[in-house]
């Protein structure tokens, strides 16, 4: 019977774990996509991507693949890294109080757009990159505590309806999720992860190379 409630609560944490999962690869993304959509019509973008230095020489392949079909396609595709790369470097919002990818995360006073964007950039890396797949129910309610009052702000800051974000990720807590669902949100979480592991090992290549040449 013990063995039988564990697999239950430990199923429920694994289901905890694919609603956070979905906030940090769905739900955040639909929400900077139409931020950035606002702030940085999709015409302007291949112009200003080009003339803006740092974005110029430090965007890979496939971001500058998505830059170039942005205004046939939208920015449907575009990630938080991505959409966090280009808002800092294009100057599309005010910094965040304490900086951009300050070593200390936003208190829970400073709340302005920017200091949201480094909370969801935070929050999105934290989850990808926890080595427990488990998430008790303590745990997911403080998780979707942060994502709602972030919701909250930037529906205000973007001019949306009261609680058009913040019920999405109401119903995400709550919703009844099969297992099929939610091994499939696992599963695009962990693939994901894998890409992001990936482009971090050929940046350090990239950034060992340079460093090679320089002692040369």
């Amino acid at each position: 019977m013990a063995s039988s409630s564990s697999s239950v609560v430990s199923g429920s944490w694994l289901t905890n774990y694919a609603r956070i999962g979905h906030a940090a690869q769905q739900l955040f993304p639909d929400i900077l996509q139409e931020l950035i959509t606002i702030k940085e019509p999709p015409q302007r973008l291949s112009h200003d991507v080009n003339t803006n230095w740092y974005l110029s020489k430090h965007l890979g392949s496939g971001e500058w693949s998505m830059i170039n079909d942005v205004v046939k396609k939208g920015y449907t595709n575009f990630d938080i890294p991505l959409i966090y790369k280009l808002v800092r470097n294009l100057k599309l919002v005010l910094p965040p109080t304490q900086g951009w990818d300050h070593s200390s995360a936003p208190c829970l006073t400073e709340v302005t757009t920017g200091d949201d964007l480094e909370r969801i950039r935070r929050l999105r890396n934290e989850i990808l990159h926890r080595g427990n797949a488990q998430v008790t129910d303590t745990e997911l309610s403080q998780f979707f505590t942060q994502f709602k009052d972030i919701a909250g702000r930037l529906e205000t800051y973007m001019g949306k309806q009261t609680r058009e974000f913040v019920d999405k990720f109401t119903y995400l807590e709550t919703c009844c999720m099969d297992e099929e669902t939610s091994n499939m949100y696992i599963r695009r979480l962990e693939s994901l992860k894998k890409r992001d592991e990936d482009c971090q090992k050929r940046l350090h290549a990239v950034e060992e190379d340079v460093d090679a040449l320089k002692k040369k």
